[in-house]
């Protein structure tokens, strides 16, 4: 078993978590997260790019293409896991039952020649890897998708490209009281702050 999926069983064992969190782009890491830990015992909830999110594959090495399983000639390929897809359907009947299709947390509305707070927090949490940041923004949009509830510890495993190097124990929140700030509406009810707890398994 891979090293990181080892760490991620010990830990979840010992504190008693049953929910974890994928990132999956093509579906192929959420099929090895089945693989290497099961359904059973684990709730896998599977996070991948919003609907219609293309690659400009132009400039990538033949070891890249070969990789995401891309045509020599083809300049453009689709990500994420959509809707009527084969991937879903298989993943469906490897009793996964939350695939959610959302747009990057921290990606924000794009501001012509400028940049924007959410932009600001993904670099700063890029200096910890691309792992980190995508483990913390999958986690947020599980919780506004209601597959955790805020306030609930889960483990969340991302990684870059197409390996998964991250596994993080947070405390999840929704997007919009990240910092543990709400709007006046939610005045009456406990807000909860998304809180990293423990990095369980890390590498570059």
């Amino acid at each position: 078993m891979d090293e990181l999926f080892e760490s991620v069983k010990k830990r979840a064992k010992e504190l008693g978590i049953r929910k974890i969190i994928v990132a999956s782009s093509t579906g192929d890491s959420a099929k090895r997260a089945v693989g290497e830990m099961g359904t059973k015992e684990y709730e896998i909830i599977v996070v991948t790019d919003r609907a219609e999110v293309v690659w400009d594959v132009a400039s990538w090495s033949k070891k890249e293409r070969e990789e995401y399983e891309i045509s020599p000639g083809a300049k453009e390929h689709p990500s994420g896991i959509p809707y009527g897809s084969p991937v879903r359907k298989g993943l469906k009947d490897m009793r996964i039952n939350w695939i959610i299709q959302a747009t990057e947390v921290f990606r924000e509305i794009n501001v012509p020649g400028g940049c924007n707070v959410a932009q600001v927090i993904a670099q700063t949490l890029y200096l910890f890897g691309s792992g980190t940041k995508v483990a913390i923004e999958i986690t947020l949009i599980a919780c506004d998708a209601g597959a955790v509830k805020a306030g609930e510890d889960i483990i969340a495993i991302a990684g870059e490209n197409k390996g998964l190097n991250t596994a993080l124990l947070l405390t999840a929140a929704h997007t919009d009281e990240f910092f543990g700030i709400s709007g006046p509406w939610a005045a009456k009810k406990p807000i909860q702050k998304l809180k990293v707890k423990e990095v369980i398994y890390k590498r570059d």
